[in-house]
């Protein structure tokens, strides 16, 4: 939940920059590349929450049972992904067909 929130607070920063009138061009673009590495930092760290044994990717198992963790699935909805179908979810991040999401998978499926 608290990723949720950090996203949303995020968005509405981010929102409130660009759409305040007479900001100087410069300014929006470095609160943005600061909510764009905030959010790859809460990325990170649910990537790291969910690799349960500390080796740097996460297995399938390891993902299927991260989604009984009602946080990394409000974060996973905070995001806007659907993770409903969960096998699909983890083939779509899963881009090198390993059966293991490395950091860089995981980051570029969540992000892009």
């Amino acid at each position: 939940t608290i990723f949720a929130v950090l996203n949303i607070v995020t968005g509405v920063f981010v929102d409130s920059a660009i759409r305040t009138n007479g900001e100087c061009r410069q300014v929006i673009i470095h609160e943005e590349l600061d909510a764009k590495k905030e959010f790859l930092k809460d990325l990170r760290d649910l990537f790291h929450e969910m690799d349960h044994n500390g080796d740097g990717i996460i297995s399938k198992e390891e993902f299927l049972h991260s989604l009984d963790d009602e946080n990394v699935v409000a974060y996973f909805k905070a995001l806007h992904l659907d993770i409903t179908d969960t096998q699909a979810l983890f083939q779509l991040l899963d881009t090198d067909r390993s059966d293991a999401v490395d950091i860089h998978e995981f980051l570029e499926g969540c992000y892009a």
